[in-house]
C-alpha cells in the first residue's frame, strides 16, 4: 500500500518536525553544556544539568522516536522503500546508533552530572569527575549534535542515489 500524496506530505511534515524538534533541543542541550563555564553558583549549575536532563528525557527522546517511527512509515509507504536507497540506509543507521548512544551512554552520564550537582559535593567544578563528565558530555553532545545535522542534511540533499542492486533489478 503507497500512500496519497497528500497522506505522504503530512507524514513527510510530521517526520521533518520531529527531526527539527531533536535537532534544536540537542542544540540547546550543548548550549548549556558550554554556558556551566561561564557559571560559577553551585545552584546555578546544578539548574543547568536538570533542564539538560529534563530537556533529554522529556522532548530529545520522545521527539527521536517519533522521528524513527515517522521514517519508518515514510520507507513502508512511500517509493523511498527501506533498502532501496544509500542515503536511506545510511540515515537508519545513524540514526540508530544516535539514539544508542544517547540512551546507552550520554543519557546516563548526564543524569550522573545532575546527580553529582545535586548532592551538593563540594565545588562541583573542582571535581575532577564532575569535570570529566562535563568534558566528555559537552563534547560528545555537541559531536551528536553535528552528526544529526548531517543526518537532515542527507535527507535533503538525497545523494548517493539508489543502490547498485536495485538499479540493475529495474532494468
Amino acid at each position: 500500500m503507497k500512500l496519497k500524496m497528500n497522506q505522504r506530505n503530512w507524514l513527510l511534515s510530521l517526520h521533518i518536525a520531529t527531526g527539527g524538534l531533536w535537532f534544536g533541543t540537542a542544540l540547546c542541550s550543548v548550549a548549556l553544556a558550554l554556558s556551566i563555564v561561564l557559571l560559577e553558583p553551585e545552584t546555578a549549575i546544578h539548574g543547568i544539568n536538570l533542564a539538560r536532563n529534563i530537556l533529554g528525557q522529556y522532548i530529545i527522546i520522545p521527539a527521536a522516536v517519533f522521528s524513527v517511527i515517522t521514517g519508518v512509515l515514510l520507507c513502508g509507504f512511500t517509493h523511498w522503500g527501506f533498502f532501496k536507497h544509500n542515503w536511506v540506509m545510511a540515515k537508519q543507521l545513524v540514526t540508530l546508533l544516535l539514539i544508542v548512544l544517547g540512551s546507552v551512554w550520554l543519557g546516563p552520564m548526564t543524569k550522573e552530572m545532575t546527580d553529582f550537582s545535586a548532592a551538593g559535593r563540594s565545588p562541583v567544578l573542582q571535581s575532577p569527575d564532575y569535570l570529566m563528565l562535563q568534558t566528555t558530555v559537552t563534547l560528545v553532545g555537541a559531536l551528536q549534535t553535528l552528526v544529526l545535522l548531517t543526518v537532515i542534511i542527507v535527507s535533503t540533499l538525497k545523494p548517493w542515489g539508489k543502490r547498485k542492486a536495485v538499479q540493475s533489478s529495474e532494468k
